[in-house]
């Protein structure tokens, strides 16, 4: 497994790119990103967590910005706001994708989960990535890396890891703002108080 620094920003784009799988440290915990037009990479991807499409888990979509949401969801204007409010940050926000969006992955599913990351490094590579499909970090059913050291020792079939620690010990709280009245399916680090 290759070890990366996090300045090297160009060089985690192009084992991305190349369709290599590498585990990225973020303002929650490590995460497993692969890129988002790589055939190869994601079925690496999926192979490494044990997850075939069929099984409920659906990897999330991470975006540098608020207004490149648009591009693959569904977002009313309430819905928009309710981005901009909680974007950047510890949250994955889960949408109607949008029927024009057509990817070999997300073609199988009807949402589309989203995230645009509050961490310094991670909007970086974004930048010159473009959108990453993005899973936590570890062996299925197991708990979330929080640190490179971790990454190594839990998950050695990974093409690479990015050098650092997590910012947090818990992942990113998940709301389902589908059905007009947002949900949320998982309590990460990130308390919601209004919608």
């Amino acid at each position: 497994m290759k070890q990366i620094s996090q300045r090297d920003t160009a060089g985690a784009a192009k084992i991305l790119k190349d369709g290599g799988v590498v585990a990225v440290p973020t303002e929650t915990v490590y995460g497993l990103a692969v890129a988002l037009d790589s055939e190869k990479g994601i079925k690496k991807l999926l192979k490494i967590k044990e997850r075939p499409v069929g099984s409920g888990k659906i990897c999330s979509l991470m975006l540098p910005s608020v207004a490149s949401i648009r591009e693959f969801a569904e977002i009313s204007t309430r819905e928009y706001n309710l981005a901009l409010r909680y974007f950047p940050g510890e949250l994955t926000m889960i949408f109607n994708k949008l029927d024009s969006f057509r990817h070999s992955y997300f073609d199988n599913f009807d949402t589309i989960g989203i995230r645009i990351p509050a961490h310094k490094y991670m909007l970086s590579l974004l930048k010159k990535t473009g959108p990453l499909l993005v899973t936590s970090a570890n062996p299925r059913g197991e708990s979330a890396c929080k640190s490179d050291s971790e990454v190594k020792k839990r998950l050695p079939k990974i093409d690479t890891v990015v050098r650092g620690k997590s910012g947090n010990s818990l992942p990113s709280t998940i709301l389902d703002i589908r059905d007009g009245e947002p949900k949320i399916l998982r309590q990460g680090g990130l308390l919601i108080i209004h919608y």
